[in-house]
């Protein structure tokens, strides 16, 4: 660890990490607007990938009133008489419409027809122009629209613009913040505003901003909920319509003070607490592309053909689609997205926090510490490896990352940024790939220096291709599985000074592992004195349960050479069990990021196992599946069947044997016996005790076969007759320990 930490390598990957991390505090307008641009891009795919088929539904029934085309053609161009904008808030009212918002602004007075037709028709008489002067609080539509205002919950909309000269009147601020003018704030400031009529603002229920906060890329993803004018904060039309909606008197803004700055913590009212960032904005909860909401034409309420199902108890925002108006918007949903339905998706988000994705205070700090975990443990571990592990930690790392950025968005609702972390993973990978690169070949021989020991060479070819960039994928397969265990080994060790215990194993293992790598075995591992084998895998073995038995077969002989050697040493002789099961299995790199082996899972290998343990209940050196006994047949192996049983945990039955060797390598006295055995156990599973009990006599008398079997079937049968058990015979035996 101390040589890694130290080494040129892992100091150039943390200076990349350092690099990256310093992207953060260089105010360089060009870079940050590369880094915003490419945190946008990020963050409108991971908003559009998660946005759910079926839209969002709640109880607000929040519906956009559109001012189109079709309703310019048929009620006339915009903007229009103060008039008509009262009846179709009349209409809206008297419809069941709760709250009407409008994304609109009334900066000049209406002109009154009455004064238009004096100014054109100065030559009237006086007593006609007085005439037609009565008239004028008639036609006064200002008048008119701000009766109607007085008598419904209505939210007008204004907009701050400093380029422009103030016009129009805003109401009395409705929001509490305790904010001396000494102290410095994030909040948006302005100057200049552009509001409405007195007459109007005066009779409306509230006002909020229209401004939009595009980001330097131009994308809205965010946006205000409250702006600073003359010392005053403002609500957004979306925040203003939720606390009309709410019945709420006021907007509480709480702060955290340092000395002479203030930082917006957030906003609350009624019930109702809006975590925002310091500037008082939030990420708009995008409810999906443009038309998520209901939209109605102004000229359907006004001609009254929309349904009144939609407006009966909705939140309704008057705005404009139409594209000669220009109120369209370039956002994370899409390119040409009505400013009003910007609102409408904010005011949601409002009335249900919930969907709100939050943005952190501590964001910087957070990702201050993920680069600098990230650089430093990425450049531990990518140190003195090849382009294919390289890659590999790489892919662990992004997936690590997107998958964590996005359980926070989608779960928590947490927005993280992930372009810089994802530009540090790309950074590293790229220089100790390139450098792994250069030392391939290096590594190869490594590899091969490594396991040369452990597999047999044409497993060491294939790692070695591994690191170019193939993998040893994890598959299912037909194999064979070996476990070889020296009997009594805990007791057998205690006779050894450790020296001498490792001394012993080393002799064993050795000759063990040869035995297998010349019958095209894998060691899968050793566990103390256990040795674990595998067969067609990771090369293909068309005789891998042949060969499994082949490998047992001659690691008895070798107990009994090795016996001879141990003797003369003054240590204890060996003795084996041994167990093979053939089926399909699961093989493959298996473990976890730091450590992993290639190996072996499955049923077919938990049976190889359990009856490698029964070796010794039967007093047989060897004992196979019928998976494997139908495998090897075919080849000339003799084999015998030792039971049918259940192991312990498992209800399937399965037959045991034990195989004696090759047709051509066994004796005419052993060949008789297999056939006097064959008869005797045919008998035993039948239930025809007296003739399985004479034939098994003669085995045990013929002593070419296994003594200690042939007397657990003896007492078997003798407590099956006295316990009258045979009427519900199955010959099936059930081991209830492992």
């Amino acid at each position: 660890m101390l040589t890694k930490l130290t080494s040129k390598s892992f100091l150039v990957g943390l200076a990349i990490t350092i690099f990256v991390i310093g992207l953060n505090y260089i105010r360089v307008d060009n870079v940050q607007k590369l880094l915003q641009r490419v945190e946008g891009i990020l963050y409108d795919t991971r908003l559009l990938a998660t946005l759910s088929g079926k839209k969002r539904q709640f109880d607000e029934q929040v519906i956009i009133i559109d001012i189109d085309e079709k309703s310019m053609r048929e009620q006339g161009r915009h903007p229009w008489s103060r008039s008509k904008v009262s009846e179709l808030v009349t209409k809206l009212m008297d419809a069941g419409v709760v709250v009407v918002a409008f994304d609109i602004f009334f900066a000049e007075p209406e002109r009154n027809p009455v004064e238009v037709v004096l100014a054109k028709n100065k030559h009237l008489p006086v007593q006609s122009r007085k005439q037609i002067q009565r008239l004028a609080d008639s036609v006064d539509f200002d008048k008119e629209f701000a009766d109607t205002l007085s008598n419904s919950e209505v939210v007008l909309g204004f907009l701050f613009d400093d380029s422009a000269q103030t016009a129009g009147q805003l109401p009395k601020s409705v929001i509490d913040w305790k904010n001396s003018t000494e102290q410095l704030s994030e909040i948006g400031t302005f100057q200049h505003v552009l509001g409405n009529i007195a007459t109007l603002q005066s009779a409306a229920t509230g006002a909020g901003f229209i401004n939009s906060v595009p980001e330097s890329d131009g994308f809205i993803r965010k946006a205000s909920l409250v702006l600073n004018y003359q010392g005053q904060l403002y609500p957004s039309l979306a925040l203003e319509a939720a606390r009309v909606y709410t019945l709420a008197d006021s907007i509480q803004a709480q702060s955290k003070v340092s000395g002479n700055r203030s930082w917006l913590q957030g906003l609350s009212f009624g019930s109702h607490f809006i975590p925002t960032n310091e500037k008082g904005q939030i990420f708009i909860p995008y409810k999906g592309r443009e038309r998520s909401f209901p939209y109605i034409s102004a000229t359907d309420v006004l001609n009254e053909r929309a349904d009144p199902a939609l407006l009966n108890g909705a939140v309704a925002f008057i705005g404009t689609s139409a594209v000669g108006l220009a109120d369209l918007r370039t956002t994370s949903v899409g390119v040409q997205y009505p400013g009003v339905e910007v609102h409408a998706n904010v005011f949601e988000g409002l009335i249900h926090p919930e969907i709100l994705p939050v943005e952190l205070d501590v964001t910087l700090a957070i990702v201050f510490s993920l680069l600098l975990l990230t650089g430093f443990l990425l450049a531990i571990l990518m140190v003195n490896q090849g382009p294919g592990r390289i890659l590999l930690i790489s892919l662990v790392s992004f997936l690590l990352h997107v998958s964590i950025n996005w359980y926070c968005w989608w779960v928590l609702k947490i927005s993280l940024p992930l372009f810089q972390i994802l530009l540090l993973i790309a950074l590293l990978t790229a220089y100790y790939g390139s450098v792994g690169f250069m030392s391939a070949n290096v590594n190869r021989k490594k590899i091969k220096s490594m396991f040369d020991q452990y597999v047999p060479p044409a497993y060491i070819e294939k790692l070695i291709h591994s690191a170019k960039g193939v993998e040893l994928k994890t598959e299912r397969r037909e194999m064979s599985v070996l476990f070889a265990d020296i009997r009594d080994f805990t007791t057998l060790s205690e006779q050894f000074t450790p020296e001498e215990l490792s001394e012993f194993l080393k002799e064993y293992l050795t000759e063990a592992t040869s035995i297998i790598f010349d019958n095209k075995g894998t060691i899968d591992k050793y566990v103390g004195d256990m040795v674990m084998a595998i067969w067609n895998a990771p090369l293909e073995d068309e005789n891998h349960a042949v060969n499994a038995v082949i490998s047992a077969l001659n690691l008895i002989s070798l107990t009994h050479q090795l016996s001879k050697r141990f003797v003369e040493k003054d240590w204890p002789k060996i003795k084996l069990g041994i167990g093979i099961s053939t089926g399909e299995m699961v093989v493959g790199d298996m473990g976890s990021t730091y450590r992993k082996a290639y190996t072996v899972l499955g049923d077919a290998v938990n049976l190889g196992s359990r009856i490698e343990s029964l070796t010794k209940y039967y007093g047989v050196d060897i004992l196979i599946s019928s998976k494997t006994y139908h495998e090897i047949v075919k080849h000339g192996v003799i084999c015998i069947k030792i039971d049918r049983i259940k192991v312990k945990g498992k209800l399937n039955v399965v037959e045991i044997y034990q195989p004696l060797g090759f047709a051509t390598e066994l004796s005419d006295d052993v060949k008789a016996d297999v056939l006097l055995h064959e008869k005797a156990i045919e008998a035993y599973l039948a239930g025809d005790w007296q003739a399985a009990h004479e034939q098994l006599l003669l085995l045990k008398q013929s002593a070419n076969l296994p003594i200690t079997f042939y007397s657990i079937l003896l007492e078997r049968i003798a407590n099956l007759v006295e316990n009258d058990d045979a009427k519900d015979w199955d010959g099936v035996y059930t081991h209830e320990s492992k």
